[in-house]
């Protein structure tokens, strides 16, 4: 053992031990052996770090590690908070509570939860783009070329449901017509019979003679959400623009549409569905079709005005297949029609609207009778001022309209009128 060995070892010696109780002075061998010297402040002393380069890099990594884990915790911290505002915002929707949006606006659902239906694709989800959808479906759809029995000729579309011939339509595209030809989407031309129409809902299917045509995918309006896309394939206006496909959404789900009839009165309530996939006189007939390649409604109508734009409609296929079949097989379809088109409730006469004069109260007048076959013929007077429904006081005949078409024909509902000074009540059944 060298001499700097030896005092390194001495300077490592135990210390002796320091009571608690009072302050101990300490001193070395070499302290009692020394003479005393004049007491003076030594200078403080700092390391050179720069003799020591490893230790420079170690404080430097220490720094690092520091930064890391602070940078990483705060990351944690945020992403838990995150976490618990979103299980604590789910559990607010789910709990049927209403919430409070800006300060105080409440929910407007308070009374029923709203549920919000999405949709989650993947690659094997089976969505189509539009592309994809055209050169799926074009090879079932079909111009329908017609002439009326007045000579006047028509163009409509329609789609193949069986690889034998048979073609759904809507019904005013074939009605009263002395021929009709079918031309498919290669060019072919073949003459079509009737197998059944119905006015009442506007569907139609028709049979040409042919083999190993493409049938039309059908899908299901009922998995249908407002927003899904769709399409329309058809030919709108002329057999020169066969094949024209439009794309849209839909619009709404079970839509009550007012068919009227000649003179204004409302002949039927039908149930469509509203989209905003451009069809043109010539697209009757023709599919609406889902983003996997299916028909999902039968195109009829739109609403044919400078005033309108992209409101058209289409009767769902889940209505259209089972009269479709019925059609197909000669077998009764009359309890299926309620699912396409309603008859609204009438009372069964003409009016004119009137304020009377000692009450101040509106009211609609019987002017005639439609039928002597309404209950109300039987009832009540030309004259009479009807004034309520079911005890419901109206101030416009669009109201009125607005009472009838939460009424069934056959219902029988309470109605008040006027008559020679004063107000009477009877009970009526309403009429179609």
């Amino acid at each position: 053992m060298n001499e700097n060995e030896k005092k390194y070892e001495e300077e490592l010696s135990p210390l002796p031990e320091i009571s608690e109780s009072a302050p101990t002075e300490v001193t070395t061998a070499a302290e009692a052996q020394a003479p005393e010297l004049p007491r003076e402040d030594a200078p403080a002393y700092r390391w050179d770090f720069s003799e020591a380069p490893e230790v420079k890099r170690a404080r430097k990594k220490h720094r690092s590690a520091l930064i890391y884990a602070a940078v990483m915790t705060g990351a944690f911290v945020i992403s838990f908070a995150v976490l618990l505002v979103l299980l604590l915002t789910n559990v607010m929707r789910t709990s049927g509570e209403p919430s409070s949006i800006g300060g105080g606006l409440q929910n407007f659902f308070d009374d029923e939860d709203r549920i919000v239906y999405v949709r989650e694709y993947d690659s094997e989800s089976g969505v189509l783009t539009t592309q994809e959808i055209y050169d799926k479906c074009l090879p079932s759809v079909v111009t329908i070329s017609v002439i009326k029995n007045d000579d006047r000729t028509g163009v409509g579309s329609g789609f193949i449901i069986s690889e034998d011939g048979y073609i759904i339509t809507a019904n005013h595209v074939i009605e009263d017509t002395a021929s009709i030809s079918v031309v498919l989407s290669d060019g072919r031309f073949h003459t079509a019979k009737v197998i059944d129409g119905n006015d009442f809902t506007d569907i139609a299917l028709i049979k040409i003679d042919a083999e190993g045509l493409t049938p039309m995918e059908i899908g299901s309006s009922s998995d249908l959400l407002v927003g899904d896309s769709v399409v329309a394939i058809g030919t709108p206006a002329a057999t020169n623009f066969a094949g024209s496909l439009t794309t849209g959404h839909v619009s709404y789900l079970d839509r009550l549409f007012k068919v009227s009839d000649g003179n204004g009165g409302v002949e039927k309530i039908m149930t469509f569905i509203q989209t905003n996939a451009l069809v043109n006189p010539g697209n009757s007939g023709c599919p609406l079709i889902n983003e996997y390649g299916e028909a999902v409604g039968l195109v009829t109508m739109k609403l044919n005005s400078s005033y309108y734009e992209g409101m058209c409609f289409a009767i769902p296929i889940d209505a259209v297949m089972p009269i479709i079949n019925a059609m197909k097989n000669g077998e009764d379809y009359t309890h299926m029609l309620g699912a396409v088109s309603t008859y609204p409730a009438k009372i069964g006469v003409q009016i004119s609207e009137v304020t009377i004069s000692s009450t101040g109260d509106f009211g609609i007048r019987i002017d005639q009778f439609i039928s002597n076959s309404y209950d109300a013929a039987r009832k009540l007077k030309v004259g009479d001022i009807i004034t309520h429904i079911n005890g419901v006081k109206f101030n416009t005949s669009a109201e009125l309209s607005i009472l009838l078409d939460k009424c069934s024909p056959g219902e029988t509902v309470s109605v008040t009128y006027y008559r020679d000074g004063q107000y009477q009540e009877i009970y009526i059944i309403l009429g179609r």
